[in-house]
């Protein structure tokens, strides 16, 4: 009788854990720095408790590159990612909250015409990437994009930070339903 009475809490207290993890907060905090940094510095939290602080991630050289590109540029003029097409990435990413995001750029070519040029070409990224995450996104702060010309040099530097929120148990929704493909009439 006893042994039943322990089973029993045993299967109570793993189903309030269980819920408890899918209920759980975490955030994801992202820093890039371009020159400084050659990788990118990740932390994880749970609820304000740091998993993992600042694993870093070697950013690839630029043959790495090159070569991964040419793969998925290949891949995609044969039409094997074709199911790429079918996935719905927008139930995913209704779940994902954007506490913060900040991308500051210093540039130029040393030409002012050509820098004015690039300047103008990066806001437009900037500006279409906002656009994309404002559509898609739950946005909890506007976000910090920053352009600053510099005429005079030929230089390149930029400083990304974002930081993200997602509740697991949704996540797991979310991603269910992504690999959730169209049934055929």
């Amino acid at each position: 009788m006893d042994s039943l009475y322990i089973l029993l809490i045993f299967i109570a207290v793993s189903i309030l854990i269980i819920l408890f993890l899918f209920q759980s907060k975490w955030i994801i905090k992202v820093n890039y720095q371009f020159p400084e940094m050659n990788d990118v510095h990740i932390s994880v939290f749970f609820y304000n408790w740091c998993v993992l602080k600042e694993k870093k991630l070697r950013i690839p050289n630029q043959n790495e590159m090159e070569k991964g590109y040419m793969h998925f540029y290949k891949q995609l003029s044969r039409k094997q990612l074709h199911l790429l097409k079918q996935l719905r990435f927008r139930s995913l990413l209704k779940e994902i909250k954007v506490l913060e995001f900040k991308w500051q750029t210093k540039g130029g070519t040393g030409n002012a015409f050509t820098t004015s040029i690039a300047s103008g070409a990066i806001w437009a990224i900037k500006g279409w990437l906002i656009g994309y995450l404002t559509q898609h996104l739950q946005l909890c702060e506007k976000p910090q994009i920053h352009v600053q010309p510099d005429f005079k040099s030929s230089s390149l530097e930029t400083r990304f930070s974002c930081m993200i929120s997602f509740r697991l148990g949704k996540t797991i929704l979310g991603i269910m339903r992504v690999l959730k493909i169209k049934e055929v009439k």
